[in-house]
């Protein structure tokens, strides 16, 4: 009983949390609904009461308390979760967090492969966040080896092969002497063809020798050089941001610096001028790394595992 009441009294607080977000109609607050308990993922270990989760289920979202997990459900019913506003609103207004969340169930500092080859990923709170761009620059995330290393050396992640493939499938890479092996519509392995100079053929499934095979291979992702047309005219500058002494890229040619009053934010110096940039969501500048990284936009602290990652990653060929 008591641990009932202490849920339906923390359904009511979070209820008036989430209440300061609404629309006309429906209302997006009342009674929450507790849906179970499930303390066993650790999201809210260290966390204080009232830190707020998404839940695998859209329609739910989950509370600490306790450093435990309490789930509770979006009414009234037919309102989605919104993980990036902290909001239960209509489905067409909703960013819904799913199990397509490649870091659901993953330590903090997991690593998962972009899209982009030149980019990566790192979970933190079981979330994807803000792809990270390979330092130095030109060198491509490797997801095999889990770093950034020069193109030549690198099995570049090419996520949508395997979609809607049978387990045992076999699906093309980009380098045309290998193929994919298919586990769960993902990528279980990369193979490369033998005998060597035999190339794999997509239609067939088969390795043979280059004058049969039809071959699908293209550059990594990003490298296409096709798009619109482009004019050239006179640069322009952006304007200046109050914010920025005038003088703070002062006798600085290229450069990135922190920002003097925001950690959210940093300043690209291009020729002595100021250009101020903002980090994506939950991320702050981390002035050390030249990059912005996750971290706490008030205390302005870095996730020291974050960084540890990152440096791991990106070290490879320094």
């Amino acid at each position: 009983m008591e641990k009932l009441l202490l849920i339906t009294g923390l359904c009511c607080l979070v209820g008036a949390g989430l209440a300061s977000f609404q629309r006309s109609s429906p209302l997006i607050f009342g009674n929450f609904v507790p849906r179970n308990s499930s303390g066993d993922r650790g999201r809210c270990q260290g966390q204080v009461d009232g830190t707020l989760f998404p839940s695998t289920n859209c329609s739910n979202f989950v509370d600490c308390q306790g450093g435990q997990e309490v789930e509770i459900g979006c009414l009234p019913e037919g309102t989605l979760y919104d993980y990036e506003r902290q909001v239960c609103d209509n489905p067409e207004f909703v960013t819904c967090w799913t199990e397509d969340n490649r870091c659901t169930g993953r330590e903090n500092g997991t690593l998962i492969p972009a899209t982009n080859c030149t980019n990566f990923i790192i979970c933190m709170n079981e979330l994807e966040n803000e792809e990270v761009t390979c330092a130095p620059a030109g060198t491509l995330f490797d997801y095999q080896r889990e770093v950034c290393d020069h193109p030549e050396n690198v099995q570049c992640y090419e996520g949508g092969a395997c979609a809607g493939r049978p387990d045992g499938s076999l699906a093309p890479s980009r380098n045309c002497s290998n193929f994919f092996r298919c586990e769960n519509e993902d990528i279980a392995e990369e193979i490369t063809c033998q005998p060597q100079g035999t190339l794999f053929d997509s239609e067939r499934e088969v390795c043979d020798r280059p004058e049969n095979v039809q071959c699908l291979e293209s550059g990594p992702a990003g490298n296409s050089t096709d798009g619109p047309p482009t004019t050239t005219g006179e640069p322009t500058r952006p304007p200046l941001d109050p914010s920025v002494p005038t003088d703070l890229c002062r006798g600085v040619t290229v450069g990135m610096l922190a920002h003097p009053t925001d950690c959210t934010r940093y300043v690209i110096c291009v020729l002595g001028q100021p250009n101020v940039q903002q980090c994506p969501e939950n991320f702050i500048f981390i002035a050390e790394l030249a990059t912005c990284g996750f971290g706490d936009p008030v205390t302005c602290v870095a996730s020291q595992t974050w960084v540890d990652v990152y440096r791991r990653v990106t070290s490879y060929t320094r």
